[in-house]
């Protein structure tokens, strides 16, 4: 007996198919390499072919975090199941604090009264930890506008691992200092890499964090915290 697949095939193929269509930025390779870290180049075409009608989870989120859109995209309309509203699998974070994206900025946290919450989806690694910061800057812009609110899956080796591709919050260490910024995370063949999506020239030399190894991401003073899964732009909120 085979089990049903928790996402839906046809759509998950139709949107590869527009992904990898002419004039776009993927080939079936290359949106393979980028969704699998580089471990098979293979992926896409399969799942296009109909060879692979189940993909994994981790499969699926890295196909979602290449392209840009939300997991639930997946989902078939009828998984939640027909009694259940979609709206009752959100979640609710609360987002307490902010990240320069053009340049490292101090970490603190917000007083309670600054802080506010967003409503998110569900969460797509089970047990992975999830926290929220607000986007200052213009280093990601041509992706995330500022005043974007961030929805990110906290780095824990063994449940979630950064791949080249992913959006990422990294931390350095200065003396007494912790300082945090966001960039898009590559990786040349020697070094982890960050590097902006910016409508600016000053964002645009790369910043190298060092060379992996196991479960490591950075050197002694800099490492990846943190995926972002989604950002959240905010048209209005109450004023205090």
């Amino acid at each position: 007996m085979t089990d049903k697949p928790l996402f839906d095939p046809a759509r998950l193929r139709a949107l590869l198919e527009e992904a990898t269509g002419p004039d776009t930025k993927w080939s079936a390779r290359s949106l393979s390499l980028a969704s699998t870290g580089g471990r098979s180049p293979n992926v896409v075409r399969d799942i296009m072919r109909g060879k692979s009608v189940n993909p994994t989870l981790d499969t699926i989120l890295g196909l979602a975090r290449a392209l840009g859109k939300d997991i639930s995209e997946f989902v078939p309309s009828g998984a939640l199941g027909a009694s259940t509203p979609r709206a009752s699998v959100s979640d609710r974070l609360k987002v307490v604090g902010a990240v320069a994206a053009g340049i490292w900025r101090e970490q603190t946290d917000w007083a309670e009264e600054d802080t506010y919450e967003i409503e998110v989806g569900p969460n797509p690694i089970a047990g992975g930890e999830r926290f929220a910061l607000r986007m200052e800057g213009y280093s990601m812009d041509q992706i995330i506008p500022p005043g974007s609110d961030l929805e990110c899956l906290r780095v824990t080796f063994g449940v979630v691992t950064p791949q080249p591709g992913d959006i990422v919050i990294v931390q350095r260490n200065r003396h007494d200092l912790q300082e945090l910024t966001c960039k898009r995370l590559e990786f040349d063949g020697h070094n982890w890499v960050l590097r902006a999506e910016s409508t600016r020239p000053e964002f645009q030399d790369p910043i190298v964090i060092g060379r992996p190894d196991d479960g490591h991401f950075g050197d002694d003073e800099t490492a990846v915290i943190a995926i972002v899964l989604r950002s959240h732009q905010t048209l209005y909120k109450r004023r205090r």
